[in-house]
């Protein structure tokens, strides 16, 4: 049975058992700031990146980095997301949940390399400079995964359709039967943790927390660590 832990930043996850409640937590919706950091840190010290986290809204996708940052050993991140999330900051060094991913690759000295998987091509087209280390693949391309490292899986919701699931961004056309199919391909490298983001925080209807925890389920029972 792996750990599941629940970071609670919008109040998606209220009353859930294993949540961490990061409702008070000032300056973390979409951006984090120095403070922030300060803060969100000492709250997650006593975290591994071991186990499954979910990490509420897409707005929230930048705490895998506070994960990352922990793991001591070469790695791969494994994205499956409909942004690629590599922004640059839009002043000085802010972590934000549009370009964590570059963050993460530009100052984490275990990070070797990024797979992204099911981002959409058009945004992809759009960054600029993208190192060699970072890789776009299909959801029938798992098998270009070099096994030699282990790997790090963040999953955006967003990547999903819409109906399979409901999120605060633009969504892809990947079907939970997919997911769930790259997940068991997965299972054959070596998993040092997984994070799940893509809850819907903006004034989500009951119809649409219900379909949520389903993919959610859906993604637990696709795990095997």
């Amino acid at each position: 049975m792996i750990e599941e832990i629940y970071l609670n930043l919008s109040g998606i996850y209220d009353g859930f058992v294993s949540e961490i409640n990061l409702t008070n937590v000032s300056s973390t919706n979409c951006y984090c700031d120095d403070y922030a950091k300060k803060i969100l840190r000492d709250k997650l010290k006593d975290l591994t990146p071991e186990g499954l986290h979910f990490i509420d809204s897409g707005n929230y996708h930048y705490l895998s980095y506070f994960f990352l940052e922990k793991i001591k050993e070469d790695f791969a991140l494994i994205l499956i997301d409909h942004h690629p999330d590599y922004q640059p900051p839009s002043f000085g060094d802010i972590l934000s949940c549009g370009g964590w991913v570059k963050t993460a690759n530009d100052t984490l000295p275990h990070l070797k390399r990024v797979y992204m998987i099911e981002v959409d091509e058009g945004l992809y087209g759009q960054l600029k400079e993208v190192p060699e280390n970072v890789c776009l693949l299909k959801k029938d391309e798992i098998g270009k995964i070099a096994k030699d490292l282990p790997i790090y899986i963040s999953i955006d919701k967003d990547a999903l359709c819409e109906k399979d699931a409901a999120t605060d961004w633009d969504q892809g056309d990947m079907k939970i039967e997919e997911l769930m199919e790259v997940l068991h391909q997965l299972q054959h490298y070596k998993i040092i943790g997984i994070d799940v983001s893509g809850e819907k925080k903006e004034m989500p209807t009951d119809k649409e927390k219900i379909k949520n925890k389903k993919t959610n389920e859906f993604i637990r029972k696709s795990l095997d660590l």
